[in-house]
């Protein structure tokens, strides 16, 4: 796949587990990737500012984080949400992340941490947490908003009150992560359950792996790439 969006650039900053928190179990997302995909996305959409995301299986949040700082003047708000309660608690702690207070108080903990134990990778992070907080805007902030929800439930999203212009997310696959109680029709009940939350012109990306089928008679596909192990597959809703 040739990338359009986003240069083949030095992202160890953006190293899961050095500023961005990391938990066993959540797998993090190739940052050129993700970038890639929010261009191409972006693409689509009239409007280029004042950007609604939304990611319904974010784990960590990682992936959300990494966006909301390198697109943060495009972005208004992230919103992400998971079936698993510890998920949600680590994406929330690093959405934090992209706020002046978030950021420097993570710098604090790291600074901390390396008058303790002088460490040279506590070192390191404190160099990668300032060179983030000079990505963060000092003139708007972005919302951030986190919640637990099934999305191959139904009624996931039945109450909310948000709609967003892109949703994106990296369904479960393969050995490190799975649906929970979910089967092989899953990611397409998950295309059907976005309806409450999505605009007539949203648009939809799914990530998983080659032998993942996505599809539902209310989208329209707009593009498939596949890059090594993955895919990912741009949709938007069908025109009545």
């Amino acid at each position: 796949m040739e990338y359009k969006y986003c240069n083949n650039e030095n992202f160890e900053d953006f190293a899961s587990g050095k500023v961005i928190l990391h938990k066993p179990g959540f797998p993090n997302f190739p940052v050129r990737l993700a970038l890639e995909i929010y261009g191409r996305c972006l693409n689509y959409l009239k409007n280029k500012t004042d950007i609604c995301i939304y990611d319904p299986c974010c784990g960590s949040g990682f992936m959300m984080t990494v966006i909301g700082f390198l697109n943060y003047n495009s972005l208004e708000t992230i919103i992400c949400s998971d079936c698993n309660d510890e998920a949600v608690y680590v994406a929330e702690q690093n959405l934090n992340l992209l706020s002046s207070s978030g950021i420097n108080e993570r710098l604090s903990h790291l600074q901390n941490l390396y008058l303790q134990y002088n460490k040279l990778s506590h070192l390191q992070a404190i160099k990668s947490a300032k060179n983030l907080a000079e990505l963060i805007s000092k003139e708007r902030k972005i919302n951030t908003i986190t919640f637990n929800a099934d999305i191959l439930s139904s009624s996931a999203l039945s109450n909310t009150s948000f709609q967003a212009d892109i949703v994106f997310t990296d369904i479960p696959y393969d050995n490190l992560v799975s649906w929970q109680k979910g089967d092989e029709d899953s990611a397409n009940r998950l295309l059907d359950n976005l309806l409450p939350v999505v605009k007539p012109d949203s648009v939809i990306a799914i990530c998983s792996n080659k032998r993942q089928r996505v599809h539902s008679d209310k989208y329209i596909r707009l593009e498939k790439q596949q890059i090594g192990k993955r895919k990912f597959e741009i949709f938007a809703l069908r025109k009545a």
